[in-house]
């Protein structure tokens, strides 16, 4: 309790001090309060250096008037992010004190505010999937429309956090609601901050051509005004987008161009973030001499700001440099340090690469059952990659198949707005022409009606399509989430069991690799067909990728759902596909979790995933719970 008050002794001292008798009397300090603030609420404010934003903060702070709780609170929501702060325990504890106190004055756009804080905050310190419910609930409280900016800012920060997660679908969902914000703000250019999320998204995807079509004119726009900090941010971007496209001669002149641009810096973080891509672009050209040197200078400009948020990626980069030396114990060591930071942001990619390493310097040191569990976790992190990517992609053309829809039906709205607008202007204009007005617009009605009808029968087939998986014809995940929210909240409501089953097909990859992709696909037809025929009509089968498929069982306990999984054994056991090969045999692994109250879709399915790991360690071909 001694550290808590002493702390926050410490946050209220920030703030400024009484002020002296010379000081101007508390109104005409109000007015300049508000004039500072009026001016970061303005659209220019988007595109300020830090070096001009902190000052505009310092001179909030110096014009509080004294004792004034609702300008306090407007003030602490900006504060909370002010680059001022080292010690994440501490901005953590402010940010939080700001959300309580805007609560408390009923400010809603500054508890928003500092939730946004908040959740940076706590993803630092705890881990980025622990901010996403902080981000939530601030957009909740936007959802009035009142504040577009705010909403704005508070969609692309949270389409940042799911883009660093690797659900691009969503990220890009929230960037283009952003979006859409932000012009409501009376915003209508594009806000580069949010055109550099969009980039990094479609990086992450494997769409390269269209990061680079967002960043190239971004980077221009940025050398054109002189912007050191922004020319540097952009080419960081550039930098791992060649990394990742397997250019690292062009990595590491992007990743040096950025250092260039951030070296007269106050603010030294892009500085250091520049140094450590090109420690990966050196590590990448074979250069580990050079890698090292940056990756010392990284770490050290990191240490001097007291910035441990990249601790997992220096780690993992100084233990790669490590093994390129053949130090493969000390390597091992950074890869032990760097693993619970890596599986606390939930990153795959960089558990990913941490498992490759380590298996390699395991090898090398010959301590081959551990490199080859270390290679097993990686082979399945990359087949889990894969899956997220393709599942990634399916949900952005779902989503952009939504976004024609409605355009389509936007442009007919608009069209029958314009023919009614038509319409009273021709009958006020020229009243003798009102029969023949009257008989056009009902042809164009008719034609209008013809169209909508013909828009209606596509869209009900468009909606088909999206709730159907074109390959074997059950439902896809977009059903399966949908079909879930009903039923779990039916669930809630009446107490009622309900169980998931997760099945695999073991060895897939064997038949694809033996028989090839069209005889793949006819197993998953026939998997599929099969399990149908098994299930009642209230049961719910979808595919949610690849080899994997998901079942529904509503009123159905754990001991049931079991019954459910032995018939979908035996009937996967019977299948026998004579025109691929007699001799086949299928086998399906299964797990099963029975849902638990106050559980969420993803929390059932993540202990149906694990019941099904359980099932394929001990043996496959069988179920587990």
């Amino acid at each position: 309790m001694a550290g808590a008050a002493a702390l926050a002794c410490a946050l209220w001292l920030t703030l400024p001090a009484a002020p002296a008798r010379a000081d101007p009397p508390a109104a005409t300090r109000a007015q300049a309060f508000d004039a500072t603030l009026a001016r970061l609420q303005a659209p220019a404010s988007l595109n300020l250096s830090s070096d001009a934003y902190e000052a505009e903060l310092q001179r909030l702070r110096v014009q509080l008037p004294p004792g004034d709780r609702a300008r306090e609170a407007r003030l602490r929501a900006y504060d909370c992010g002010s680059l001022r702060w080292q010690d994440a325990q501490a901005r953590l504890a402010y940010s939080e004190q700001a959300v309580a106190l805007a609560r408390a004055m009923r400010d809603h756009e500054s508890e928003a505010r500092a939730l946004l804080c908040q959740a940076v905050y706590l993803g630092r310190t705890r881990g980025s999937v622990r901010a996403l419910p902080l981000l939530t609930r601030a957009i909740a409280r936007l959802d009035d429309g009142r504040f577009p900016r705010l909403q704005a800012e508070a969609l692309e920060l949270r389409g940042s956090l799911l883009s660093d997660l690797g659900e691009q679908a969503r990220a890009l969902l929230d960037f283009q609601r952003a979006r859409a914000a932000y012009r409501r703000a009376g915003i209508p250019g594009e806000v580069e901050s949010l055109q550099l999320q969009l980039a990094a998204s479609y990086r992450r995807i494997g769409d390269w051509d269209q990061a680079a079509r967002l960043l190239q004119p971004l980077l221009a726009l940025r050398a054109q005004r002189g912007d050191a900090e922004g020319i540097a941010t952009v080419r960081i971007q550039l930098g791992y987008l060649a990394v990742e496209s397997g250019h690292a001669d062009r990595a590491a002149r992007e990743f040096r161009a950025a250092l260039a641009a951030a070296a007269p810096l106050q603010n030294r973080y892009s500085a250091n973030a520049a140094r450590l891509g090109l420690a990966e672009a050196q590590l990448a050209q074979g250069d580990t001499a050079g890698a090292q040197a940056s990756l010392r200078a990284a770490a050290a400009g990191f240490h001097a700001d007291r910035d441990d948020e990249s601790d997992a990626l220096l780690l993992l980069l100084e233990g790669q440099a490590l093994a390129r030396e053949g130090r493969h114990a000390q390597a091992l060591e950074r890869y032990r340090r760097a693993q619970p930071l890596i599986e606390r942001d939930g990153n795959l990619r960089y558990q990913a690469l941490l498992y490759r390493a380590r298996a390699a310097s395991a090898q090398a040191l010959g301590r081959l059952p551990q490199a080859l569990a270390d290679y097993q976790r990686y082979m399945e992190l990359q087949a889990a990659l894969q899956a997220r990517m393709r599942l990634e992609q399916s949900r952005l053309l779902e989503q952009e198949n939504e976004i024609h829809r409605r355009d389509l039906e936007n442009q007919r709205l608009r069209a029958e707005a314009a023919l009614r607008q038509a319409e009273l202007d021709a009958a006020r204009r020229v009243r003798r022409w009102q029969a023949l007005a009257l008989v056009s617009a009902g042809l164009l009605l008719a034609l209008l009606a013809a169209l909508a009808w013909r828009q209606r029968a596509r869209s009900r087939a468009l909606a088909r399509l999206a709730l159907q998986d074109p390959l074997t014809g059950v439902a896809n995940r977009a059903a399966l989430e949908a079909t879930a929210a009903r039923w779990l909240a039916a669930a809630r409501r009446e107490q009622w069991p309900l169980s998931a089953l997760l099945l695999d097909l073991d060895h897939f990859k064997a038949v694809n690799d033996r028989y090839g992709h069209a005889a793949g696909d006819a197993v998953l037809r026939a998997c599929a067909a099969a399990w149908q025929a098994q299930l009642r009509g209230s049961d719910l089968l979808a595919r949610t990728g690849g080899e994997e498929f998901c079942v529904l069982c509503a009123q159905t306990d754990a001991e049931a759902a079991a019954a459910v999984a032995a018939r979908l054994l035996q009937a996967t056991r019977a299948l026998r596909l004579p025109a691929v090969d007699p001799q086949l045999q299928v086998r399906v692994s299964i797990g099963i979790a029975q849902w638990e109250r106050g559980e969420s879709l993803a929390v059932l399915l993540d202990r149906a995933d694990a019941a099904l790991y359980r099932a394929k360690q001990r043996g496959r071909d069988r179920c587990e719970r």
